[in-house]
């Protein structure tokens, strides 16, 4: 028999914007174990809106669309729903003020409705709220434009990569804006050009300004306090905090967001269900002339436990049985996964020298009489074989955690991805 499962894993091509990708592949191995992970963060910057469909002179950070198939700018002032590369206007460029663009990374779509998130959207939608319409849709994998003589050099072409809005923003560029790589700095190459198309002329989407969801550590049992002080609207914020509602939502690796049942104060105490999930607030109320305004924060995360350094957990398996049906792993069997307290996340045990002993420790720091089997080659599916904070254990069966017995030092090792060590534990003597 086999005992097999798949993992979604989390991948930030920096540290905090955010974007999913996952490990499709598979492996024939003897044991392999489920388990999900992951994070995001933040503050949401932002300031007052600007049209600048009228303008004949540019200031930084001001947009354009660019039609991709005729290289000619898109007149905004007779377009209903125009769409295009953007163009961001550098007043700073080394030769001279230019027009650049902004690289599609982490800005692809990922799933649809009201269920998924789709990356690039809150950047579509700022970028159009910028040239003065409503809603926006992104567009990527877009081709630069082309010079005379040859193709433009992406390292030159590229003002931002790594685009992060939260999506109430007024601008993409500038102080208290969207978040981004350093402007210049980007690793993109000639189909990697970011575009909108817009919706509707602007109507009443006027709620802009910061969201600060302030706490002390993105940990469980921590409170979190959405402060919106900053939002302005034009048409005129409530002063009464009642006319606030709150509503936090939790997000997982694959960017499913979820509201979380009874979260509708204006602070909110993470909770052992966040755990490697990502959490953010959404804002409603309606303005002095009775229109409705909702705005959102950026995410923070990713929440991770406050048990102590060492703790550990088990992550089931199913077993392939010979007539083809799966079997659950049972109670007080799985992989071994342990927490450190230095990385905020849970962590492998490599099964060089795993053996009855280790697994008798193992098994009695998480409540059991003892172990039955030391589970050896199993494999944890998308990720690196770096998730590994224990290697070449050597107890000697008296302790009373896995961390006091011998090891080959705090995250030194030499294991694959497919050398996570398991247990089987004793469960017919009950649990402590």
């Amino acid at each position: 028999m086999k005992r097999f499962g798949t993992l979604k894993s989390s991948f930030w091509k920096k540290p905090e914007a955010v974007g999913g990708k996952r490990d499709a592949g598979t492996m024939n191995l003897q044991r392999v174990s489920i388990m999900v992970a992951g994070f995001a963060l933040g503050l949401l910057l932002m300031g007052g809106p600007t049209d600048v469909r009228t303008q004949e002179t540019y200031a930084d950070g001001d947009l354009r669309l660019v039609d991709t198939d005729t290289g000619s700018v898109v007149d905004l002032s007779t377009a209903t729903a125009p769409t295009g590369r953007l163009e961001i206007f550098d007043a700073g460029a080394r030769d001279g003020e230019e027009w650049k663009g902004i690289c599609d990374d982490g800005l692809g779509t990922l799933g649809s409705g009201d269920s998924y998130r789709v990356i690039g959207r809150q950047e579509a939608e700022v970028a159009c709220r910028q040239l003065g319409f409503s809603g926006g849709e992104p567009r990527v994998g877009l081709a630069l434009p082309k010079k005379e003589g040859g193709d433009l050099d992406p390292q030159e072409y590229y003002l931002l990569d790594e685009l992060e809005c939260s999506g109430s923003e007024d601008r993409i560029l500038g102080e208290d804006r969207c978040k981004h790589w350093p402007r210049g700095h980007n690793n993109c190459s000639y189909g990697e050009a970011f575009g909108v198309t817009c919706e509707a002329a602007t109507a009443n989407n006027d709620a802009v300004g910061q969201i600060a969801v302030r706490g002390t550590e993105p940990k469980t049992g921590v409170l979190l306090t959405a402060d919106h002080s900053k939002i302005t609207d034009a048409d005129g914020k409530p002063t009464d905090a009642s006319a606030f509602s709150y509503q936090w939502i939790r997000s997982d690796i694959v960017w499913n967001e979820t509201e979380i049942s009874g979260a509708t104060a204006s602070t909110y105490t993470l909770q052992e269900a966040d755990e490697e999930n990502w959490i953010k607030v959404r804002i409603s109320f309606t303005d002095n002339a009775g229109n409705s305004e909702v705005v959102e924060s950026f995410e923070v995360g990713p929440i991770y436990t406050n048990k102590p350094d060492g703790s550990l957990r088990l992550i089931p398996f199913s077993t392939l049985n010979d007539d083809g049906t799966l079997s659950p792993s049972g109670e007080g069997e799985g992989l071994l996964q342990i927490f450190s307290g230095v990385d905020k996340r849970w962590k492998g045990v490599c099964d060089d020298s795993w053996d009855k002993t280790d697994a008798d420790v193992a098994c009695r720091q998480l409540g059991y009489a003892g172990s039955d089997e030391a589970i050896d080659q199993m494999i944890w599916l998308g990720y690196p074989p770096l998730l590994f904070l224990l290697d070449e254990v050597d107890c000697a069966g008296t302790e009373s955690t896995l961390l006091e017995c011998g090891h080959a030092g705090r995250g030194r090792h030499d294991c694959s991805s497919w050398e996570y060590a398991g247990v089987k534990c004793t469960v017919s003597g009950g649990t402590n």
